[in-house]
């Protein structure tokens, strides 16, 4: 029995230690297009998420779900929020939580990023101006989007004097390994400040 869980946990382990690869794009010509892409096990298995494609009915369905729970809740979250906020203050818990998105931001690697935008105004003079008022955003993104020494980086506005328009693409993507943000959690959960607050947070009366 104990061979078994001990493989088990090895090879749970194992997985966690595979690199995790998303691919993120949203498309605009009109209307809104977006997809999200997840590769695992070195790209033997793939996800595909496109927002925005559920039944319309059923996305009001769970919003009106959702205001029911919401005022449901509202009374006792309001009863709460004095302790919670008191709780988020406590010493050290701020500059904890700003270390775990330091290190997530550290641990997530991008590889490639894109982003086109072709935008006209009424005026053809108004267009020829703003891009020139943006070109500087153009060559400070291109020279500080270094995302490695093999990665496509590109930033790109591309002025459109025919009429009114604003349409585009962009595209990003990231790797991070599983098991090292749920190590980052863990560490996180498990510090003294954020101990400290929940014990603080158990003790308030109400809580």
């Amino acid at each position: 029995m104990l061979p078994t869980i001990a493989a088990i946990v090895l090879l749970t382990i194992l997985l966690l230690a595979i690199p995790v690869h998303l691919v993120f794009a949203l498309k605009k010509d009109g209307i809104w297009r977006g997809r999200i892409v997840v590769y695992w096990l070195f790209g033997l298995t793939r996800r595909t998420l496109r927002p925005g494609r559920e039944d319309r009915a059923r996305v009001l369905r769970r919003r009106r779900r959702r205001r029911k729970v919401i005022g449901a809740a509202s009374r006792q979250v309001m009863s709460k929020r004095r302790h919670v906020f008191a709780v988020l203050r406590s010493k050290g818990f701020a500059r904890r939580a700003a270390y775990l998105v330091r290190d997530l931001l550290r641990s997530i690697r991008p590889r490639r990023f894109r982003f086109q935008c072709v935008v006209g105004l009424d005026d053809p003079a108004d267009t020829g101006r703003l891009l020139a008022v943006l070109s500087p955003l153009r060559l400070l993104a291109n020279t500080e989007l270094k995302v490695g020494r093999h990665s496509q980086t590109a930033f790109e506005l591309i002025p459109d004097f025919t009429g009114p328009r604003c349409a585009g693409y962009w595209y990003a993507s990231v790797r991070f390994v599983p098991l090292t943000v749920i190590g980052l959690f863990l560490g996180f959960l498990f510090s003294p400040p954020v101990f400290r607050a929940a014990m603080g947070l158990l003790q308030k009366p109400g809580a």
